[in-house]
């Protein structure tokens, strides 16, 4: 009997999956004797094992429906009792600073964005997004430790149009905006005005706008070729 895998919506034709590895080579890997991964789709310094727990971005072949994981991090679960200063919290904060390795909440507090909360949440951050977050605070610090984090709102759309690119932003609808930096695309395409997509869109503040995607798939396959 093939184990139970725990999932929750990633991106489009994507699940987020938490699993054990049940075999590992030196090249290619395997999750719950179901999910296919190669060592490169590896997040992280830490070598995978027999046992590991781990989070990993897995996509089904609509023809075959094998399932192949296009990242994998190793999931550390602290069992530990937590203090009484530790008591966990429920909050909506919106990110106010991205720096290179920590994201900042409304000025106020900052966490780490490691390979673990990254594969929870299922995009990069980006200023202006609103997170919904359960988290506690380290004794006399602003640094805090996450336990769940997701967007606070998060939208599906079909069928929207590029209507402007600038430099390294672009806009989708006259009123989605993106970022190259923090867009996640099908390798090989680049979005141009004209271009048709459907997109994953965040809750996401900032001027003129409210929504940020932060996935995007060209509806015309040709798109990728550069026509």
């Amino acid at each position: 009997m093939v184990p139970a895998l725990s999932t929750s919506t990633g991106e489009p034709n994507t699940k987020i999956v938490k699993g054990t590895v049940t075999s590992c080579g030196d090249h290619y890997g395997c999750i719950e004797d179901r999910v296919f991964f190669s060592i490169d789709a590896m997040i992280g310094p830490l070598c995978l094992r027999v046992g590991d727990k781990v989070l990993a971005f897995v996509e089904e072949d609509p023809l075959s429906y094998d399932l192949r994981a296009t990242e994998v991090c190793v999931l550390v679960e602290d069992d530990r009792p937590r203090e009484p200063y530790s008591k966990i919290h429920e909050v909506s904060m919106c990110v106010s600073q991205v720096r290179e390795d920590n994201i900042c909440l409304a000025d106020e507090y900052y966490f780490y964005l490691d390979s673990i909360s990254k594969a929870i949440l299922g995009f990069m951050p980006y200023e202006g997004d609103w997170l919904d977050i359960e988290y506690s605070l380290e004794q006399e610090s602003s640094k805090i430790t996450i336990h769940s984090l997701k967007a606070t709102k998060c939208r599906r759309l079909q069928e929207v149009c590029v209507t402007s690119i600038h430099k390294r932003q672009g806009v989708l609808n006259h009123t989605i905006f993106f970022t190259f930096h923090s867009l996640k695309c099908p390798v090989g395409y680049t979005p141009l005005v004209g271009h048709v997509v459907n997109v994953v869109v965040v809750q996401s503040i900032r001027p003129n706008y409210n929504w940020r995607a932060v996935s995007m798939t060209p509806v015309d396959k040709l798109y990728r070729l550069g026509s």
